[in-house]
């Protein structure tokens, strides 16, 4: 198994392609394998390390409380353990955060940003509803395609859930192949709170990169206000909206979130 270690910490990575490094990072209580609509396209034209956070999927268990930063350390060592000094990165929902992180933290690491359906926390984010926020409360006695079916009906765009049920299954057989302890998951859950509640801040001004900025008009976790709240603290940021999308453009609207990417990467 392409395992690293941070310290501590052993990080999983499966690796594409050939070319520029780019690494993909996942969100809240998720694994690499929400990226597979992406990874044949995109190792197509780049060396995509598709990676799974702590905690979650086949990386190690965390011993201890973490941060979105620490996280964050975690990408910046596998990408010095392989020997990269810098990567393309694209990070969804709270690996939105991580890449955020990355990129103030470890600047020298990254060529260019992409932040899928994030925010930049703070006093920058604009909170999702409370029903909806609720959903990140795990119930311990709901089984995993109760849950999955249940959050995709709400944070996916109008009609998606229905009318894409093999994405919906998808995302099911994902969630029992890597069965997330409520403690891990209750671990990430705190790291991205902190991140909602604090952010980065004015160091988000620091980000010189390129970053591309995708969200969905009808993203009900990271309300819409949240994107344009980024391309406004990030110098060099511009926004692609993605029409009648929710939370997860890679997935619901995967053609055109996988061309702007690649647009935006280019061929370097």
């Amino acid at each position: 198994m392409p395992t690293t270690s941070i310290g501590s910490q052993t990080i999983y990575y499966d690796e594409y392609g050939a070319g520029t490094p780019l690494v993909l990072i996942p969100g809240l209580g998720g694994s690499r394998l929400g990226w597979v609509k992406q990874i044949e396209p995109f190792a197509r034209k780049y060396r995509v390390i598709n990676l799974d956070n702590r905690d979650a999927g086949d990386s190690g268990t965390s011993a201890h409380e973490y941060t979105i930063a620490d996280m964050a350390d975690d990408v910046a060592g596998v990408l010095e353990n392989l020997g990269l000094d810098a990567a393309f990165v694209v990070g969804v929902s709270m690996g939105g955060f991580i890449a955020q992180h990355l990129a103030v933290r470890h600047p020298a690491r990254v060529r260019k940003l992409v932040l899928v359906a994030t925010s930049a926390g703070g006093a920058l984010h604009t909170p999702a509803a409370p029903e909806v926020a609720a959903l990140l409360v795990r119930d311990p006695n709901e089984d995993i395609e109760t849950r999955v079916r249940r959050s995709y009906a709400v944070i996916t765009g109008p009609g998606f859930a229905e009318s894409h049920p093999e994405d919906v299954a998808r995302a099911i057989e994902h969630g029992y192949r890597f069965q997330m302890s409520l403690e891990a998951y209750q671990r990430q859950l705190r790291a991205a709170t902190w991140h909602i509640q604090n952010g980065i801040g004015a160091r988000l001004a620091e980000i010189r990169v390129p970053t591309l900025v995708i969200h969905g008009d009808c993203d009900p976790l990271m309300p819409y206000a949240n994107a344009h709240a980024l391309v406004a603290a990030i110098p060099n940021a511009r926004l692609i909206t993605m029409r009648g999308v929710g939370h997860l453009p890679h997935i619901e609207a995967t053609e055109e979130f996988n061309r702007v990417v690649m647009e935006f990467l280019g061929k370097e």
